[in-house]
């Protein structure tokens, strides 16, 4: 079974921040920028490994520019392999 892993992250920067804190998220992969109004941001964090997701989620929290960040979304997707067909 493969698992994929999407995590929505709330991280607030003050808004004179913002652009560092846009310009940072954007050299980390598995990471996108959906909104940022004045300094408050919605990221999402996609990855095959939840381990892989909490350490981003964790570099995120200490940005520089970032005040906080809240997880508030966790979905696991779960994709069974196919079966070998029987012959």
């Amino acid at each position: 079974m493969n698992e994929y892993h999407v995590c929505g992250v709330l991280l607030m920067s003050r808004p004179e921040h913002s652009a560092r804190v846009e310009h940072a998220l954007s050299a980390i992969p598995g990471v996108e920028l959906h909104a940022n109004d004045g300094g408050r941001m919605v990221v999402t964090v996609e990855g095959p490994e939840y381990g892989r997701c909490g350490d981003i989620i964790s570099q995120l929290a200490t940005l520089d520019g970032v005040a906080s960040s809240s997880l508030v979304y966790h979905q696991i997707d779960n994709e069974s392999l196919p079966e070998e067909s029987v012959q």
